[in-house]
């Protein structure tokens, strides 16, 4: 193949070469006879030149030059008005040998079925020819022809692959607007499955293709549809279309519902009905780190921790604010309800709830919580690692306590303990000294309390009451029988209790992942910013509010600005200095690292390292 051949293909491929003219040599140096009918026709005698033609063709059956006769012919008739006479003439010069007589055939054929009502005909037979360059004023009938019967068909996917074809090899349009406007008018006709079809198999970048790609995409950002989205978005950026600004427009439409904007980022919070003074700690929170990092727009939609109200609040803030992040909801259920929309959308889910198997409702699930097995986990482990073997519990009965007792079960054998029998008392009980002897008639000197710190100020003292002292090093007081070692999960703490029972719980290990006296200086930032802001202490959900959008605005800030590259990002550890325990996740979407462990010493708590 010649170099001139292979640069030709190569502009095919890539903007295409003019195709050679279709002309005929007999066209040049016709037959007399033939010349003589032209003549006629020239000085208007029809007739004559009917008559001439015709003789012709009789006395030159089965020649090229007789098809060149019946061609001219039919273009005579079809000039006068009489296409149903020229017809005839034209599918004959369709069988001609020479090639060029059988493409201007066809596209006079094509003219002919148009004027004589017969759209869709007349682009079947008019479609093979579409990419041939005719004479001047015959490719201006090619062009007039396309479009005025893509205007009238109802084969609108027929329309666009000639127009198409025309676009690519036909030369500048004579009437741009109008080529436009038809191709427009037949890809509004399209269904919507036939014009994703069609973005496939029609030209990237040309206008057909950008205008179907167009439509789909505003169909699926209107539905919905990620991976319609992504596919037309993708069918938009494969030419130069995006420099046009209705495409810039639709692409930066796509890219926020793919990707999220990430300035934006959602809150779903309970701020009304149950649970709603969580919810207001959690935003009070998200609020002053907004404040503290100058970050992204907090979006807040309630909850009112119902799951039905859930479910239409994410799907506002993805679809209609295309948040980057979701913090929240508090509760597994309201987190089940949030997931699929979060899944579909890819957006990440912080969850505020302290459920073990949250994260299984989606793959954009993540646990901001520790749950009670990762405080339990922690300080058996801790006690553990103290040579101290033999655990026990004391619980209420009711559904907390009875979850306490089966996970610290199951969290001491794990940890290679020896579990006492559980002893279990009335949700309420007032006076503990019955369920205390019965612990201390075990052989089991590590104790969990699983109950709230007001219960916990009951207890503490009662076992000091029966001899039995918790102490935080050194000798046990004279009247003491026996040291015994406090557990207390964070539910069993609260800031008064050691002005309460201090003596008794000296020693006492504590699983708490925010210690609101922390000397941390961000936490003293925190605090007193906090207490300016809101007048009052900060509790533990304010504290996870705070850090959860810290957490999320500074991965934004590393670079990860699509929610693909956001959840990626958490998934790998991506972390901060945190007012509570938790600065970053695991791989399987959980805290990264344990809560933190104090012990009682004095009338203040010391870190457990």
């Amino acid at each position: 193949m010649s170099r001139s051949a292979l640069s030709c293909v190569a502009l095919i491929l890539f903007v295409s070469c003019a195709p050679k003219r279709v002309e005929s040599p007999l066209e040049k140096a016709p037959p007399s006879e033939v010349s003589r009918a032209r003549a006629l026709a020239s000085s208007g005698d029809i007739v004559g030149a009917q008559r001439a033609y015709e003789a012709f063709i009789i006395s030159n059956q089965r020649t090229t030059e007789a098809d060149l006769a019946r061609l001219e012919l039919g273009v005579l008739s079809a000039d006068i008005g009489r296409c149903q006479s020229a017809i005839p003439h034209f599918e004959q010069a369709l069988q001609s040998a020479d090639q060029a007589i059988a493409l201007r055939a066809s596209l006079h054929l094509a003219s002919c079925q148009l004027q004589l009502g017969d759209p869709e005909r007349a682009l079947e037979t008019v479609g093979p020819v579409a990419g041939e360059r005719f004479p001047a004023e015959e490719q201006a009938l090619l062009w007039d022809t396309a479009v005025i019967a893509a205007e009238q068909t109802t084969s609108a996917d027929l329309g666009l692959r000639v127009l198409d074809t025309l676009i690519e090899r036909g030369g500048p349009a004579p009437e741009p607007a109008r080529r436009d406007a038809a191709v427009q008018v037949l890809v509004e006709k399209l269904t919507i499955e036939e014009t994703v079809a069609l973005v496939d198999e029609l030209r990237p970048g040309a206008l057909p293709q950008v205008l179907a790609s167009m439509r789909v995409l505003r169909h699926a950002l209107q539905t919905q549809d990620p991976d319609l989205v992504d596919l037309s978005a993708q069918a938009l950026r494969s030419g130069d279309a995006a420099a046009n600004p209705d495409v810039a427009i639709l692409l930066a439409r796509a890219d926020e519902f793919l990707h999220g904007n990430p300035y934006v980022v959602g809150a779903l919070l309970p701020l009304s009905g149950r649970g709603r003074e969580v919810g207001r700690q959690l935003l009070q929170g998200m609020q002053l780190a907004a404040i503290d990092e100058g970050g992204p727009e907090l979006v807040v939609e309630d909850t009112a921790g119902h799951a039905a109200q859930t479910s239409e609040a994410v799907e506002s803030l993805i679809t209609n604010q295309r948040v980057v992040a979701v913090l929240g909801p508090v509760g597994s259920r309201t987190t089940e309800a949030a997931a699929q929309a979060a899944e579909r959308a890819a957006v990440p889910l912080l969850s505020f709830s302290a459920s073990d198997d949250v994260t299984s409702a989606g793959e954009q699930v993540f646990r901001f919580l520790y749950s009670p097995r990762d405080e339990l986990a922690a300080l058996v482990g801790t006690a553990r690692a103290r040579g101290l073997s033999r655990f026990v519990v004391l619980y209420p009965d009711h559904g907390y306590g009875r979850t306490m007792e089966r996970l610290f079960d199951q969290e001491v054998a794990a940890a290679g303990g020896i579990y006492c029998d559980a002893v279990a008392y009335p949700p309420g009980t007032k006076s503990f000294v019955e369920y205390v002897r019965t612990v201390l008639e075990t052989s089991c000197d590590v104790i969990l309390f699983a109950d709230v710190a007001d219960q916990v100020a009951l207890i503490a003292p009662t076992f000091a009451a029966e001899g039995a002292w918790s102490i935080g090093g050194g000798a046990l007081p004279e009247h003491a029988e026996r040291e015994v070692h406090f557990l207390l999960p964070s539910p069993s703490w609260s800031a008064k209790l050691l002005g309460r029972a201090q003596r008794y719980l000296q020693g006492a290990l504590v699983a708490l992942p925010f210690y609101e006296a922390s000397e941390a200086s961000l936490n003293q930032h925190f605090r007193t910013a906090y207490e300016t802001r809101y007048g009052s202490a900060p509790q533990t959900f304010a504290a996870y509010g705070y850090d959860a959008y810290r957490l999320i605005s500074n991965t934004l800030r590393q670079g990860n600005q699509t929610r693909e590259a956001l959840s990626n990002a958490l998934r790998n550890g991506s972390s901060l200095t945190p007012v509570t325990s938790m600065d970053s996740f695991s791989p399987e979407r959980t805290p990264a690292n344990p809560p933190q462990l104090y012990r009682v010493r004095g009338s203040l708590l010391e870190s457990v390292d």
